[in-house]
């Protein structure tokens, strides 16, 4: 017994001692003459004691807690200073990331998992940044947010879709998409597959009335009613809450999940 704890001992100072790099199978049968389940034996009591993660079994492959928390704070700090000089910008890619930071791969994805699982990161898509951060916009711009999240909301459709708001403004495309994307990380309005923009508000108002309305099925024709929306906008928004697991379609209808 005297002996394992020693080799896990030793283990565990190598994968230190490698840093982010860590240490892989063949590195860890140099120092410990053992062979492929003893040494995985070794690291799985390591690991189990959260003093190292595994991020390959076959050949393995680990680095230690210790490394993993250190990338993580710098990729705070890395966020933090880039959040502070661009904060008209989203995030940080991750191939910049990848770019940024001299690790692995797979620890830099551990590291990011990690982080964003303490919610102290956010994801969207390939952007990462800081779970608290808000893009700021010129007071103009703000303006302009606060019209496109009045237009979402009001009206007796509630629901939009890009041609109808580009008809209202005078702004390129692309402008007028970064200003929707903002909505939607701000979680003011919520986009379909098709391009509908939905207020989040009047969103979960919908869901709460789906859900009291007391069955297990639901039309078409009894969602129209219930919304006041045309079959153009009932549809995009009724696929909206099959992604969401509000409802799942069953031939015409859908079950209420």
């Amino acid at each position: 017994m005297e002996k394992k704890s020693d080799d896990a001992a030793i283990l565990l100072k190598l994968t230190c001692e490698k840093k982010l790099k860590g240490v892989r199978e063949i590195e860890a049968k140099i120092v410990l003459p053992l062979d492929h389940d003893e040494i995985m034996g070794l690291a799985q009591k390591l690991e189990g004691e959260g003093k190292l993660r595994i991020l390959s079994f076959s050949p393995l492959f680990a680095v230690s807690r210790e490394s993993v928390d250190f990338l993580g704070r710098k990729i705070l700090h890395y966020l933090s200073e880039f959040h502070k000089k661009n904060p008209k910008e989203k995030g940080v890619t991750l191939d910049r990331l990848k770019k940024r930071f001299d690790a692995p791969t797979k620890v830099l994805f551990l590291a990011l998992k990690a982080l964003v699982h303490e919610k102290r990161l956010k994801q969207d898509g390939r952007v990462f940044l800081l779970a608290d951060f808000e893009r700021q916009l010129p007071p103009r711009e703000e303006r302009l947010l606060r019209q496109l999240e009045e237009i979402c909301f009001g009206g007796d459709l509630h629901t939009v879709c890009l041609n109808d708001i580009q008809e209202r403004f005078h702004v390129i495309p692309q402008k007028l998409q970064s200003m929707l994307d903002i909505l939607i990380e701000r979680k003011k309005v919520v986009r379909s597959t098709d391009d509908f923009f939905i207020h989040a508000r009047w969103l979960d108002e919908i869901i709460g009335k789906v859900r009291g309305l007391g069955k297990k099925e639901l039309t078409v024709a009894d969602f129209k009613a219930m919304t006041g929306l045309s079959r153009k906008y009932a549809i995009p928004l009724l696929e909206l809450l099959d992604e969401m697991g509000v409802t799942r379609r069953t031939g015409p209808g859908r079950e209420i999940l």
